[in-house]
Parts: C-alpha cells; structure tokens; sequence
C-alpha cells in the first residue's frame, strides 16, 4: 500500500512555482522543489516524472488560475471596470526580483511549443477580456481590444492567433 501525500499538488505546484521565479526555468532543480517544500527529490520525481514536467504543470496551473479569474470577474463594461481588470493582471505580473522572474518564464513561453500554447491560451483570455469590457464607443470593440487599430502585423492580436 502506499503511503499517504502529505503535501499536495497545489502545494507542491505553488512551491515550483516560487523556486521557478527566484532561480529561472533553465537553473531551477527538482532538488531545489523538493527542498522547497520538504520532500524528496524521489518523491517528486514520483509525482512529477521531470524537470520538464513539472515545469508545463506550473504553467498548466497558472492558465487555470487566468481562466478562473476571468471566469469569476465583473463582465461589467466600462473604462473603470477595465482598468480595475488591468491592475489586477499588472500585479499578479510581481515587482522587483519577481518580475523578472516572470519575464524569464515569458521568454520560456516563447520557445517551447507545450508552453507557448498556454501563453497563447492566456493571451486570448486578456484579449477577450479587455475587448468585453470596453465601452461599446466611441471605438469599436474589437479594433480596440487588438491594440491594432491601424492593422500592422505586429500587434498584440495578430500575435495571439499565432
């Protein structure tokens, strides 16, 4: 019979999560997690398989955390509602160290194909949240939300679809 988790995913999740952002996708170790929460490297080999693994489950986690805030926030319109929105998704984005913590795991985003189609997800999720919220004029909507009012390739919208 096994034994019994002590801790669970979610811990163990959250715990990756912070060494993630403190030490950087390429030089976090499973080591560093397990320490981080108090198990073996074994255990979590267990639990996790791998480095790659449980690097794509905290990702997988975070899209989730982006679908429920979406999923339980005011769909109220308006310039007020929008913006309490942006604040919210600026500062779940962290400060100092934890910043560029989150920029690292962007960039990680950008050059794995698993992770980019959870970046990607996440994305649509802001853009559709921005668009549901802005005022039905004097702009439309959808123009608006894809920051590309004037069709340049380059834009936010045209990156998401990607």
């Amino acid at each position: 019979m096994p034994r019994p988790k002590l801790h669970s995913d979610d811990t163990i999740l959250a715990a990756a999560q912070k060494v993630l952002l403190t030490k950087g996708p390429s030089s976090f170790t499973l080591t560093d997690v397990a320490n981080e929460v108090g198990i073996s490297r074994a255990a979590l080999i267990q639990r996790f398989t791998d480095k790659k693994t449980l690097h794509f489950k905290v990702m997988e986690r975070s899209t989730q955390e982006v679908r429920d805030y979406f999923a339980s926030a005011s769909r109220q319109t308006g310039l007020q509602p929008l913006w309490a929105m942006l604040i919210d998704l600026i500062d779940g984005m962290g400060t100092g160290d934890d910043f560029a913590g989150y920029l690292l795991l962007e960039w990680n985003d950008v050059v794995d194909d698993d992770l980019n189609a959870l970046a990607r997800e996440r994305n649509r999720l802001v853009l559709v949240a921005i668009r549901d919220r802005l005022p039905a004029s004097p702009h439309d909507r959808d123009m608006a939300a894809s920051l590309n009012p004037v069709g340049h390739p380059g834009c936010l919208h045209a990156m998401a679809d990607r």
